[in-house]
Parts: C-alpha cells; sequence; structure tokens
C-alpha cells in the first residue's frame, strides 16, 4: 500500500518538530490516544512511502463533463406562409442539406395573394389617374389611403420589397411567390412536396443556423456554486483528438434531476465550420481558480467515516497521526 505522508511547515500555526506537534496537539484540543507509527527507512522504500510539504498554494479547481451538441434554439428558422395555396416547385427537396440567407426553397401559388397584387395594381392606377372637381383634393387622398392599405396587406403577407417594386414596375401580378431561406444554415426537416395545399401558420420547412451551438451538460448538485454565467470553457471530441474549442458557460437549469443529483448546464460555442454536429458527444471542462489556500494532497488524508486523518512526519521514520479539518477540492488537494 502506497501511503503519502504530510510535512508541516513552520508557518506561524504549524510546526515541523515533535515539540511543537505536543504543542499543537494542546492548542488544538485534537484527540489524543493515537499512536505514533515508526517505520525502518528499508520498508518506506518498500512500501513506496512518500512525503510533501503541506504549503500554501495557488489552487483551480476542474469541474469535467460530458455535454451533448444541440441546436441553438435561437437560430432555428421555421419557414410558413400568411395565406393559403399551393407549392407548384420545390427546390430545396431533401433534408439535412447547407443552404444560404436568401437561397429559393419553393414556389407558391395563392389566389389570395393574386388577388391583393391586383387590387395593388388597381389602386396604383387609380392614385396615377388625374381627378378634378369640387371633391378632387379628397378622392386624391382616399385613393392614396387604399395605396397604402394594398401595399401594407402585401408587406403582411411577408411578401419582399423588390417583389412589391417589381409589380409597380412592370404592373404585371405574378401567378406565384418564390419562399427564399430566411437564414443561412441546414435544412433539419422538410414538410413539403408539389402540390400541396400550405395554410397560414404550416411549418413547411425547419432550417437551423449551426454557426453557433449548445452543449448541454450534466453537473452534479456540489460543483454547481462555483459555475457562474460567462466562465470560459474548453471543449475536446474524440473526432478531433488534440483540438479544444472555446465557449462559455451560458445557463444553469433550475431545477435537480432527481434521480441523478444533477442539474443541466448550458455552453456555447462557436461553430462556423460546422465540426460540431447536433448529436455528438463532446468533453467540456471549466477551470475555477480558486485562490491561495494551505493545501494537503488527497493520498494523504485516511476517511475513517468519521474523521479525517493524516500522518505528519517526526523524524527517524517516526509518524503521528492527527485529526483534519478539510475545506474544498481542488484537483489533486
Amino acid at each position: 500500500m502506497k501511503l503519502t505522508t504530510v510535512f508541516l511547515l513552520s508557518f506561524s500555526n504549524l510546526i515541523a518538530a515533535s515539540s511543537s506537534m505536543e504543542s499543537m496537539s494542546k492548542e488544538k484540543n485534537h484527540i489524543t490516544g493515537y499512536a505514533e507509527v515508526e517505520v525502518d527507512p528499508e520498508r518506506i522504500q518498500l512500501y513506496g512511502i512518500t512525503t510533501e510539504k503541506v504549503v500554501i498554494r495557488d489552487l483551480t479547481k476542474t469541474i469535467r463533463t460530458v455535454g451533448v451538441v444541440e441546436v441553438d434554439e435561437r437560430r432555428i428558422a421555421h419557414v410558413q406562409t400568411k395565406f393559403k395555396g399551393w407549392i407548384e416547385e420545390l427546390f430545396v427537396n431533401f433534408t439535412q442539406i447547407p443552404v444560404s440567407l436568401g437561397e429559393p426553397l419553393f414556389t407558391v401559388y395563392s389566389p389570395e395573394l393574386l388577388t391583393a397584387q391586383e387590387e395593388y395594381l388597381l389602386a396604383l392606377r387609380d392614385v396615377q389617374r388625374p381627378v378634378q372637381g369640387r371633391f378632387g383634393l379628397e378622392l386624391q387622398q382616399s385613393n392614396r389611403d387604399l395605396l397604402e392599405a394594398a401595399r401594407r396587406r402585401l408587406e403582411l403577407w411577408d411578401v419582399p420589397e423588390e417583389e412589391i417594386e417589381r409589380l409597380q414596375e412592370t404592373r404585371i401580378a405574378s401567378k406565384t411567390l418564390t419562399i427564399d431561406s430566411p437564414v443561412e444554415g441546414v435544412v433539419l426537416n422538410k414538410n413539403a412536396f408539389i402540390g400541396m395545399n400550405v395554410e397560414p401558420g404550416t411549418n413547411i420547412f425547419t432550417i437551423a443556423d449551426l454557426s453557433h451551438v449548445w452543449v448541454m451538460a450534466d453537473i452534479y448538485e456540489q460543483d454547481i456554486s462555483w459555475l457562474k454565467i460567462g466562465q470560459q470553457a474548453d471543449l475536446s471530441l474524440p473526432t478531433f483528438p488534440g483540438k479544444t474549442l472555446k465557449g462559455i458557460v451560458s445557463f444553469v437549469n433550475y431545477v435537480v434531476e432527481p434521480s441523478t443529483r444533477t442539474m443541466k448546464v448550458r455552453f456555447d460555442f462557436d461553430n462556423p465550420n460546422y465540426q460540431l454536429k447536433p448529436g455528438m458527444y463532446a468533453t467540456v471542462e471549466t477551470k475555477i481558480n480558486m485562490g491561495q489556500a494551505l493545501a494537503v494532497p488527497e493520498t494523504a488524508i485516511i476517511d475513517t467515516g468519521e474523521r479525517k486523518i493524516v500522518f505528519v512526519v517526526i523524524g527517524k521514520g517516526r509518524f503521528k497521526p492527527i485529526d483534519v479539518k478539510l475545506g474544498f477540492k481542488a484537483g489533486p488537494y
């Protein structure tokens, strides 16, 4: 068995000699009755007994866990229409492919939209028609109001500005409207086929911007208090050995999972090359600076269940067990 002993240094409240140990025992009122242990030098070497000085150290606590890459919910776009219609042409006909911002997805024919375009053209013609008479000014203002209302209706249906400008220039209503991708990303879901009837609110495409992703991880409740929003985090993947990505802690859940005594923590990572893919497992590590403290090696602690004991070197192969009161754990200390 490998036993690591502790060498107490001569700080104001820590002494290394046996006579000082007696003084320390009286001052701290620790439990008496522990017998000194004497081991000859050959057995010390045979047992692999080592000693380490108890000193004030700069301590860093590392919290390491395994998380799952997920889509950033704030970067999901659901492609819908605000009018009834039928899909006439599909430009993106399967999922899991990248699309660019503004890339055509499909065309839709809508009698409602066609009527709205014709109403806009009619209002545009009335505005440009000269009016005379005592009610000319009122009629002209009324025509302008009707034109603005017709244009506003098209805008509320998400008809692009360039399409309205085309309508104004050509004076020709378009039978179909091309729906473009609102974001650059990857198609996660396609609920579309040629001839399909669409209603307002129908989710036709789901597109996710994967240039920024979440990693959801479980952290034990005793470690949660050390995590703060904005703390730096490192991510590594078995797929890319030796490569580390930088991110931050962005959210800590409010509920503890009863069966595991863990809480969900969300980490944010930039993903410009889409190398982090939703569903991947990743190792996330956060280092917390704990400041300076008197540090005892974890391997030197004997935990009886009721007490924590360390062996102090007295000299010439003699070791004295004493009770200690421990603080937080940081790495090997």
